[in-house]
């Protein structure tokens, strides 16, 4: 994904407290991040023509809430790459980009990278679209 391309733009659902830290993390990607508490701030704060090449999700979110945050994300035009953060893999994760808590800075841009890199392929490719 070339910089002049497309700006990197991040939906990530992360609680307030670590909001800070996650924004100086990613701060060397100038990523455009928006960020939400829960899967219910999500669905007002995310527009149909929105475009987010990655949604950054904890993995500890309930049943209702990952169906309320999916929902909304269904409605974009491109679904983001998904990257759940999680303080342990485990094999109920499988099937999404996993980064494993605690995770450096360099860990932490470098998968947001390649879930960039894979939305972009997708768009490319077509199959990005609903």
């Amino acid at each position: 994904m070339g910089a002049q391309q497309t700006e990197l733009r991040i939906l990530a659902v992360v609680p307030t407290y670590r909001r800070a830290e996650i924004a100086r993390q990613l701060a060397p990607l100038n990523a455009n991040l928006l960020f939400v508490r829960h899967s219910a701030d999500a669905s007002a704060a995310i527009r149909e023509n929105d475009v987010f090449q990655v949604a950054l999700l904890p993995a500890n979110l309930t049943d209702t809430d990952w169906w309320e945050l999916w929902g909304a994300l269904a409605l974009l035009n491109a679904r983001p790459a998904i990257l759940v953060y999680a303080r342990e893999a485990t094999f109920q994760l499988g099937g999404y980009d996993v980064i494993v808590e605690p995770f450096s800075d360099s860990d932490l841009q470098n998968a947001v990278l390649r879930a960039a890199k894979s939305f972009e392929q997708r768009a490319d490719d077509g199959m990005a679209q609903k």
